[in-house]
């Protein structure tokens, strides 16, 4: 294969499986469908021109305002109209400092052109040779020539038709400006350590006593110095060579802005908050004014920019923002009540947002947009969700923020990264450090994603869902969140078309033939031959594949039909949901690849660039497009969706509540109006039902391992049901469905030990002659103890143990265990821990020994806990109800007669709620007692003889995970069985567990 270029921000596409090898001849689509369906239009946006705040220079009759990166205004005061100021050819900067006679500079700093806004008069002339441009006041400019330590300041202006040279040396190695107005500047100079600052007005240059201090300001008849250490030096004009008038002292820091004098009081801008950034242009301080001598402060605006501006009678002009809106105010010295006099000069004229690109997926429209802010310039990132039910509406124009890095100040259309959709709600794009993750909601700059050389190169790359594809050298696939590799490809890939949608990749894997493999496995699901030539792009959408070769040749493959249609000779494409949007000579149309519609126009573009000025919902939604206006239309394609489907999926097949919640996540083809999450125990009972509303691309619910009920569910398997119904209405609802495995959640009945931790199968308790507590998990109560707990002899031997609930809430079932000196403990072991002497236990009180057997059938009294039966040697049985607070209700009398009989507690044998008891007679017969559920037992059920054989029984609970609890017998030759219990109270045919189980004296 040649080296191929790829199709530049080629949208992200999916595959469908099952595709074929063959392809039947291309057809071209030549019918032109019906007019669009109605669609929806999304005004510009309007905000206040921030240039207009931005004062640069007042004059006479109105006043210059604007940046160099945004343009350049000019208000007039008669009719407070704001009007951009058309820039001369060759010219970037303007300046205007106390006249109507505003200067531009040329790009190569070696002529200047001079307007008079006034009468409308301009003059443009060339600076003399060896002169560089140094400043502007009034209509005089200022350069500057260097000859060994001394600089000429030559004040140039223009009179009778030609230029009037009047320069002025100055002692220095250089020369810097200090601050100006419209009849002069203060000039700053330095040599072997002296510092002299000199005022250069029409007259010459005069040295004064100032020095050099940063926050330096001239204005109404004075020049203000505002030293670090807080002293405050205001000179008369008139006096610079005298010292300062007024000297006193104010507080302040270094977000802190000397802005001048008005009448006898110092102005300053004091910062009203961290944001917006180190610009002076911003609306963010608070206008303060102090009188020459010191005193309290006193407010004068509210909120305000720290640029200021003064005309030739002292008034200050500023810009304000006040009730949502920004303008131009004139403040005034204070009158006899000693407020200032504040007036509206100007309001700043409303400009539309200029668009500079958009993405489009699941209803989610997001643009990065040229907005003129306070005191920031850069590409804003903004989003608005569209309904995708119903008729179409738009909702709020969300601001998401900049990246200044990646989005600078003015970044034309082919600067401007591309922001790509995922399809879950994140935008992915490339900034200098690599690969960029806006998430859900969140604002600019994004998450580095994937970071490194290879990632920072020009290649394309393609995103879907939590994946995202590059070239570096062959075709690789990472995982967003993590960054880690999924698929890398061989080299050979390096040049080769691709396309990802969802878990699945589309790889050129020859001339005009395609691969479609899994990322998650690696697995190549089926190879197309969608066309005849070298194939140079790729987009995929469910079971489309739009294919190009150059510009020679491109149509779209239906992996599902093996069918192909041609498309129309076009300049950019983009693939959606059965149609293709491109665009030819500026204007954008649409084609149903489906055959049922044709080719259809839906505009003009602004930017003909798809992802510029169009952009595509490739998940079942419509094209949308921006026209010369900023308009945004979103336009329905008439071609119906695709049913909704699940592109992938990540579901864990197994969750520890102790750890966190089952956390599965499916990525839709399109948005859903709700869903549904059943999950049901082996039984078919439903456990726990999770719902959610619209859904945008992913559903991700969570499952804490509880029930409905708000109790945990007991460990062991379940299956889940997902069900979605499309939002759009087309289509069927989807349905998938699975198994995990819980553990850490509700201890299931005998189940202490598991790979882990309790697995939700019962266990067997066994003890050994030499006093050995064995715990050995089920189905096959396994080859070998997974727990075992040494010291059940002497003072510490035991006469019975007892599977029971969890008694004290950690989630871990406890044993009862009686003691050979009649003591009876609860015994509360940790989850998968072996049960020794030492474990922490509770006692439950002495006088035990007098009965000859403990055991627990379950729950007897219907109140939801299991309780213990007890038998006299005389043969009466009572019945201790569990109180739920660790301890037993006063014992109740069961029965009498038991005498004789070797007693099991069973569990729920008959499947009705309640504990039962087994019990085998001297002559070998084996009867069930089903719990009546208030405290006692019903009549007895004969099961059958032949039983004698046996020397224990154990209720063991549900060994074989069918949600009935089973019976395990041995015989006295050693040998296991497991009797599977038929939920009916009897039991199924027996299976061989295999021998040797006399090595443990007694099975509980």
């Amino acid at each position: 294969m040649r080296r191929h270029t790829m199709f530049r921000g080629a949208v992200a596409a999916a595959a469908a499986l099952g595709i074929t090898a063959a392809v039947v001849p291309l057809t071209t689509q030549a019918a032109f469908a019906a007019d669009a369906p109605a669609g929806l239009t999304i005004p510009a946006e309007q905000r206040p021109d921030q240039n207009a705040v931005v004062l640069n220079g007042a004059g006479d009759t109105g006043y210059l305002s604007g940046w160099v990166h945004d343009g350049f205004n000019w208000t007039t005061y008669a009719d407070k109209v704001t009007k951009p100021l058309p820039m001369p050819a060759g010219m970037e900067v303007a300046y205007g400092t106390g006249t109507d006679t505003v200067t531009f500079r040329s790009r190569d700093g070696r002529s200047v052109t001079q307007r008079n806004m006034k009468d409308g008069s301009e003059r443009t002339w060339t600076l003399p040779v060896g002169q560089e441009f140094f400043s502007v006041f009034g209509d005089t400019v200022v350069t500057s020539q260097k000859d060994w330590s001394t600089t000429t300041l030559h004040a140039l202006t223009w009179r009778n038709g030609s230029v009037n040279d009047r320069p002025t040396a100055v002692f220095g190695d250089y020369v810097n400006e200090l601050a100006s107005n419209g009849d002069g500047l203060f000039a700053i100079t330095h040599y072997s350590g002296f510092t002299w600052v000199y005022w250069l007005d029409a007259s010459g240059s005069h040295l004064t006593k100032l020095a050099e201090v940063d926050r330096t300001e001239v204005s109404g008849g004075h020049v203000t110095q505002w030293a670090p250490d807080g002293r405050v030096k205001v000179w008369d004009m008139a006096a610079l060579d005298k010292p300062a008038a007024h000297e006193f002292t104010v507080s302040g820091d270094d977000d802190a802005r000397l802005l001048g004098t008005v009448g006898d009081h110092v102005l300053i801008a004091r910062r009203i908050s961290a944001d917006g950034g180190p610009y002076y242009s911003s609306l963010n301080y608070r206008i303060v004014a102090v009188p020459f001598g010191g005193g309290p402060e006193r407010q004068v605006l509210e909120r305000a920019t720290a640029m200021p501006r003064f005309t030739a009678d002292g008034t200050m002009l500023i810009g304000r923002a006040e009730g949502g809106r920004k303008g131009v105010v004139a403040v005034r010295a204070p009158g006899a009540d000693g407020s200032f006099s504040v007036t509206e000069v100007a309001n700043a004229p409303l400009v539309r947002t200029a668009g500079l690109g958009m993405s489009l997926a699941q209803g989610r429209l997001s643009t990065l947009d040229h907005v003129l802010g306070d005191g920031e310039r850069p590409a804003r990132l903004r989003g608005i969700d569209l309904t995708v039910t119903g008729a179409p509406a738009a909702g709020e124009r969300v601001d998401r923020g900049g990246d200044e890095k990646a989005f600078p100040n003015g970044c034309a259309d082919d600067s401007c990264p591309q922001l790509q959709p995922t399809g879950d709600g994140r935008l992915v794009y490339r900034a200098a450090d690599g690969l960029r993750v806006v998430d859900e909601g969140a604002s600019l700059p994004g998450r580095t994603a994937l970071d490194g050389p290879l990632f920072r190169r020009s290649d394309p790359f393609q995103v879907s869902g939590r994946y995202v594809a590059t070239r570096p050298y062959g075709v690789e696939v990472n995982d967003l969140d993590t960054g880690e590799y999924v698929y890398r490809g061989p080299d050979s890939q390096m040049y080769s078309a691709y396309a990802l949608y969802g878990s699945t990749l589309w790889v050129e894997s020859g001339t005009g033939s395609v691969d479609a493999i899994d990322v998650r496995s690696g697995k190549t699901l089926g190879t197309a031959k969608v066309s005849d030539c070298d194939l140079t792009s790729l987009q995929a959408d469910g079971v489309n594949v739009l294919w190009e070769c150059g510009s020679s040749a491109s149509g779209v493959y239906d992996s599902a039909t093996g069918r192909g249609v041609a498309l129309p000779a076009h300049q950019d494409a983009r693939l959606g949901d059965g149609y293709v949007a491109w665009q030819q000579g500026g204007v954008l149309n649409v084609t149903d690849v489906r055959g049922g519609s044709g080719t259809r126009t839906l505009g003009s573009p602004k930017q003909a660039a798809a992802d510029k000025g169009w952009a595509v919902d490739r998940f079942g939604g419509p094209v949308a497009n921006a026209d010369a206006e900023d308009a945004i239309h979103v336009v329905p394609t008439g071609v119906p969706t695709s049913a909704l489907s699940a592109i992938d999926a990540d579901t864990p097949a197994r969750v520890n509540a102790n750890s966190g919640s089952w956390k599965p996540r499916w990525w839709l083809s399109k948005p859903a109006a709700s869903w549904q999450l059943t999950v049901k125990d082996t039984t078919g009972a439903t456990v726990r039902t999770l719902t959610g509303g619209q859904t945008r691309g992913l559903v991700r619910p969570e499952w804490d391992g509880k029930a409905d009920d708000g109790r945990y569910a007991a460990n062991g398997g379940y299956a889940w049901t997902l069900t979605a119904t499309p939002a759009d209405g087309q289509g069927a609802a989807l349905t998938r469905t699975g198994t995990v495995g819980l553990t850490g959640a509700g201890a299931v009945a005998r189940d202490f030990v598991g790979a882990g931790g309790p697995d939700g199968r019962a266990d067997l308790l066994a003890l050994t002659p030499s006093g050995r507590f064995d715990l050995r998990t089920g189905p096959g109560v396994a080859t070998s103890a997974q727990a075992v707990g040494e010291g059940w002899t002497g003072a510490n031997a035991m006469t019975a143990a007892i599977a029971f609930r969890d008694v004290n809430g950690d989630r871990c079932n406890d044993v009862l265990v009686s003691m050979a000196t009649g003591e009876l403990r609860a015994y509360a072991p940790p989850c998968g821990a072996a049960l020794t002497p030492s474990t922490a236990y509770q006692s439950l009180g002495k006088g035990w020994n007098a009965y000859d057997t403990l055991v627990s059938p379950g729950d007897v009294d219907g109140d939801g806990r299991p309780d213990l039966v007890a038998r006299t040697p005389g043969g009466d049985l009572y019945v201790y109800s569990d109180n739920g607070a660790l301890g037993f209700k006063d014992p109740v009398k069961a029965g009498w007669g038991w005498g004789g009989l070797l007693i099991v507690g069973a569990g729920d044998l008959t499947g009705d709620g309640r504990g039962d008891l087994l019990a085998r007679d001297s002559a070998g017969v084996l009867w069930t007692y089903p719990g009546n559920g208030k405290g006692g037992f019903a009549d007895r059920i004969r099961l059958g003889g032949g039983w004698g054989g046996f020397n224990s029984l154990v209720g063991a609970g549900d060994l074989d995970g069918d949600g009935r609890p089973d019976l395990l017998a041995r015989e006295n030759g050693g040998s296991l069985w497991l009797y599977p219990g038929a939920g009916n109270g009897a039991f199924g045919e027996r299976e061989p567990l295999g021998g040797g189980w006399n090595m443990y004296k007694s099975l509980y």
